[in-house]
């Protein structure tokens, strides 16, 4: 071949590369939702609370407080000893950040942020998970069983007080006062509900998909709705209780309608709207009968779902493997038309 003739041919290689290239950028970005926003950092997000204006982030990176006005960073807490890996943030009543982490437990009072000092050794390994029932009591769940912090002091709890298994990474109250925990350590693990002294398990010799628990999300007061799996593997199931105790109603897959089979992550906003997180493979949102799935090409940051959140204004916050996505009310509002 002469050499302007492979000259040529590279030049018009390069201009339909140029063109192909311009178009699949055009055919992403139409795809974007308007005013859906990434703030990142903070990058790896697992747990969000809501302070007056501020948004509190925990992840891999310590605690961040984003603006809800401004959507920046405007705090970093700094902690004596710092934090890293950071799974569950709650306020308490005196409105003190507790933070769970690798290395055990902090707090942030607004001033400074230090260890919980405890002889205890088990508040010196990871915590993962926090809760503030209704009496105010702070819980925490850990690999070596669950606690709750009683004026007499911290009350530890075992797999002979109802535990589905001693790594506990989930826990909530519902109205009736009972306990849900959740474990995620497969095949093992499971949900256990407790009531005056009486428990119930949930697992897949009972109905759920999987023994991983990774979220629970309580409906109102008698449906809650339980999130599973491990990898490509789990889903989504409804319970509901009457006389004699609470029953799976619901079963949710992939197949369904969820994103992917693992729900990371469940919330329910105050139009009564389904959100279901995914490990891998974005979000899915569930009115009625209809449902909607969001991917990076939608506008997400990261296709992990880890953490949801609504502002006071109707607002949408999302923390993802890879930064926090924000979704303003109006648009929330319009994912219905489509």
């Amino acid at each position: 071949m002469k050499p302007w003739r492979f000259l040529l041919l590279l030049g018009i290689f390069v201009i339909l590369s140029v063109e192909l290239l311009g178009l699949m950028r055009r055919n992403f970005q139409s795809k974007r939702r308007p005013g859906w926003q990434i703030i990142r950092p903070p990058h790896e997000v697992s747990a969000l609370v809501l302070q007056n204006q501020i948004l509190w982030s925990g992840g891999k990176d310590g605690v961040v407080g984003i603006d809800i006005q401004k959507r920046e960073i405007v705090k970093t807490i700094t902690c004596d000893p710092p934090v890293n890996f950071v799974q569950a943030l709650v306020l308490d009543r005196q409105n003190w950040l507790w933070i769970a982490h690798n290395k055990g437990l902090s707090y942030y009072d607004g001033q400074r942020c230090q260890a919980y000092q405890s002889d205890d050794s088990r508040f010196r390994e990871p915590i993962n998970t926090l809760y503030l029932d209704r009496q105010g009591q702070l819980w925490i769940g850990t690999w070596q069983g669950a606690a709750v912090k009683e004026k007499a002091g911290w009350r530890w709890l075992g797999m002979a007080d109802g535990l589905p298994d001693l790594m506990i990474n989930l826990i909530a109250q519902d109205s009736q006062g009972g306990m849900w925990f959740g474990s995620s350590v497969a095949p093992r693990g499971g949900l256990n509900y407790c009531l005056k002294k009486t428990c119930q398990k949930f697992s897949t010799s009972n109905g759920l998909p999987h023994n991983n628990i990774t979220s629970l999300w309580i409906e109102d007061s008698n449906k809650v709705w339980v999130g599973t799996g491990f990898f490509d593997r789990g889903g989504a199931v409804q319970l509901e209780t009457d006389r004699s105790g609470w029953a799976i109603r619901q079963t949710l897959t992939a197949e369904s309608g969820l994103a992917g089979a693992k729900v990371r992550s469940i919330y329910q906003d105050r139009q009564g709207i389904l959100w279901f997180g995914s490990e891998n493979d974005g979000l899915a949102r569930r009115s009625g009968n209809k449902w909607l799935t969001f991917t990076t090409a939608d506008g997400l940051a990261n296709q992990e779902i880890k953490v949801m959140l609504e502002d006071q204004a109707g607002n949408f916050w999302i923390g993802t493997k890879d930064g926090v996505n924000y979704i303003p009310a109006e648009q929330l509002l319009k994912l219905g038309d489509k």
